[in-house]
């Protein structure tokens, strides 16, 4: 699973959203360096020092130049006020947040891309260790066990193939191949119904967190169709 969809999926569970704003706020660490070096971890991908170095170095940039001004503008608006001055000033908001999003998720996606490729051996837990000791010299451990506890805790209960977002007309040895197929599809899709599920839930929805998500759903849904489809022979009338 990629690191961006990862961390939608961990984020929707409550436990680690508070010990994200926790680690954010109380701690000054930067959340998605901290998700990335967990998810490195989980798929296997060796962090050493340097490679933590060097995406502390990216995730500061962001962070100090990107993220923190807009948080900082974003909870400036919050607030209630009546008439057309609030629902002007909540659509700013609205706004602000969504490029925060974006941010968070360009940050994403470039950690993701200077990641070494998954070890060949399983490699020694330590990612976050590594992470975290590059990021601040007197890192809050406690805290970040408990983050990593709660991220493992949101799993996937069976891993999605690396290969899964491959063409759905990849081809497949025989019609066991396909519903092996299928049902690996269908345990992803309703991964992230619950996740969805799981932000609709929310006091306050992401409504773009949940698009996103929806939109996954629905590319899995097309390859389970298609798969289905080739299961079931053509009938010539």
């Amino acid at each position: 699973m990629n690191l961006w969809a990862r961390v939608l999926r961990a984020y929707a569970a409550p436990p680690v959203e508070r010990l994200c704003l926790l680690l954010q706020d109380d701690d000054g660490q930067c959340v998605s360096y901290l998700l990335w070096a967990l998810w490195a971890e989980e798929e296997q991908r060796p962090i050493d020092p340097a490679a933590a170095a060097r995406a502390a170095a990216l995730a500061r940039t962001f962070e100090t130049g990107v993220l923190r001004p807009l948080r900082a503008a974003r909870r400036a608006l919050k607030g209630d006020l009546d008439g057309d001055a609030g629902a002007k000033r909540a659509a700013a908001r609205e706004r602000i947040k969504g490029e925060e999003l974006a941010a968070e998720e360009l940050l994403l996606r470039s950690l993701e891309a200077m990641t070494p490729d998954p070890a060949a051996a399983p490699s020694q837990p330590g990612a976050l260790t590594a992470a975290s000791a590059a990021w601040s010299p007197r890192p809050p451990a406690a805290r970040l066990a408990e983050l990593a506890s709660a991220f493992s805790g949101t799993a996937f209960s069976a891993r999605v193939p690396r290969d899964m977002a491959a063409s759905e007309d990849t081809p497949l040895a025989n019609d066991e191949a396909i519903h092996a197929r299928i049902a690996e599809l269908r345990q992803a899709h309703q991964d992230l119904d619950d996740a969805v599920n799981a932000l609709s839930a929310k006091t306050v929805p992401d409504q773009l967190q949940i698009a996103r998500l929806k939109k996954q759903k629905l590319a899995l849904r097309d390859q389970i169709t298609r798969l289905e489809d080739r299961l079931t022979p053509d009938i010539i009338a």
